[in-house]
């Protein structure tokens, strides 16, 4: 048995199956029916058995072409849907879709844009991984994700990412209200802040030369943090509940500064903090030898529009 046949031949035989007639078959499918007859004997000899008892009057379908009539409409079926799924994967509109997410990122350029997302591509499923370029390079080297968005971190320079620079977000330095550093009758100094233990959202924020320098600190001195993590909430008590300093992005704290629950220190330094060492880089990042899906080119563009980007940070190298 040769079973090397195509989905036309299937579709035929159900065809004759439904009309039992090759006259009206052959008109359905478009064929004379001399081309619609030998597509039907082309499928016996694959399968090497009879679908059709042909009378000169009747056509009846054989016991074994009830079974082949059955599978027929089956994979008719299935191919039927595998064609809607990759028209929807092409089109961006069904399939899953799984990316990353930055902390950073999900208060400033993916603020109120999944449920747009939502909206325009309903049948898409969403897998989003959220958590500092560690762990979403994990992720990405796992082939878990598509791509993330976010600080890139180190993968900025590394050959085998591609990155996408995109707006960079703004950040200070944070404490509670009613810490040394602001009731005083002087404005702090940015020396002032070694002397009290530092915050930051895990591997969010790298304080380079230029800061170190701004602050006070010798290149060669730890520096005072003694918290790290990754929950915002966490952060955000033990800061109200001790003198800790808080390092981190603007936009996740507006509206604790605009209540007054909590201080934005870094506008109080004298000097202050230059706006230039207040910027975080931020990024969609992928690996740079794989092809990403529609859904996922469709995101990036509405990314990059939202997102404002400078130049590319780096160019992906060629494909080898």
């Amino acid at each position: 048995m040769d079973a090397a046949f195509d989905l036309k031949h299937l579709r035929h035989v159900v065809m004759l199956a439904e009309e039992l007639h090759f006259t009206r078959a052959a008109e359905r499918a478009n064929l004379s029916q001399t081309a619609f007859s030998r597509s039907i004997q082309s499928l016996e000899s694959s399968l090497g058995v009879r679908i059709f008892d042909r009378g000169t009057r009747s056509v009846r379908l054989t016991s074994a072409g009830h079974a082949v009539v059955g599978k027929a409409r089956q994979l008719l079926a299935q191919a039927a849907e595998l064609a809607r799924e990759v028209e929807g994967l092409a089109e961006a509109t069904r399939g899953t879709l799984a990316f990353g997410a930055g902390l950073m990122a999900i208060d400033g350029v993916l603020k109120g844009l999944l449920p747009a997302l939502r909206a325009q591509s309903p049948l898409l499923r969403l897998d989003i991984a959220v958590g500092n370029w560690r762990l979403l390079q994990q992720h990405l080297e796992q082939e878990r994700i598509e791509f993330f968005v976010g600080y890139p971190g180190a993968l900025a320079r590394d050959p085998d990412y591609a990155t996408i620079a995109l707006a960079q977000e703004t950040s200070s330095v944070y404490c509670r209200p009613g810490h040394p550093l602001v009731t005083g009758a002087t404005p702090p100094a940015p020396p002032q802040l070694r002397d009290y233990p530092w915050a930051n959202v895990a591997t969010a924020i790298s304080l380079g030369e230029r800061r170190r320098t701004f602050l006070g600190v010798p290149p060669d001195a730890p520096l005072p943090f003694v918290l790290n993590c990754d929950s915002q909430a966490l952060l955000r008590e033990t800061v109200l509940a001790s003198d800790m300093i808080l390092f981190t992005w603007d936009s996740w704290l507006r509206d604790d500064v605009r209540r007054g629950s909590i201080i934005d220190l870094g506008s109080r330094l004298r000097p202050r903090l230059p706006r230039n060492l207040r910027l975080l880089d931020c990024a969609i990042v992928h690996r740079a030898d794989r092809t990403l899906m529609p859904a996922a080119r469709r995101l990036i563009g509405t990314l990059i529009e939202r997102g404002a980007p400078r130049m590319p940070a780096k160019r992906p190298r060629p494909a080898r």
